[in-house]
């Protein structure tokens, strides 16, 4: 009986510890073809976004830094490597299956759109939404 009460407190002790643990970082691919697909994607801080470069490029990933509050807009430029086409942007992704990573920072919860700026006349526009 002790076994089975013991048994039991270890089990429910451990899955309130695996509860109160903080999901693993995911990795989001998010490829582009004449649009981003998905055309939202949900993350969390520490996730990856790794944008594809599948046809018809050449293609970038510009956030709009409007629609974005200051910490938010720092926090993104420096999770944004690589040289930049202007403020964050990303550089452009010419051949077909270049990647680019992005780290999603501590944000604030909420949307962050962006456009692929060569494709902007044609509506090519994506949501980050972050989500605590």
């Amino acid at each position: 009986m002790r076994r089975s009460v013991a048994a039991a407190l270890t089990a429910a002790l451990g899955a309130i510890a695996w509860a109160g643990q903080a999901p693993a970082p995911a990795v989001h691919e998010i490829r582009m073809t004449s649009r981003f697909v998905p055309g939202r994607t949900v993350a969390r801080a520490g996730d990856t976004l790794r944008f594809i470069n599948q046809t018809g490029g050449p293609h970038n990933i510009q956030f709009f830094a409007d629609s974005i509050p200051e910490a938010g807009r720092v926090l993104l430029e420096r999770a944004m490597p690589g040289a930049k086409i202007a403020p964050l942007s990303s550089p452009l992704l010419i051949t077909e299956n270049d990647v680019y990573d992005i780290a999603v920072p501590a944000l604030a919860p909420g949307r962050y759109p962006f456009v692929c700026l060569p494709h902007f006349g044609s509506r090519m526009l994506g949501t980050l939404e972050v989500v605590p």
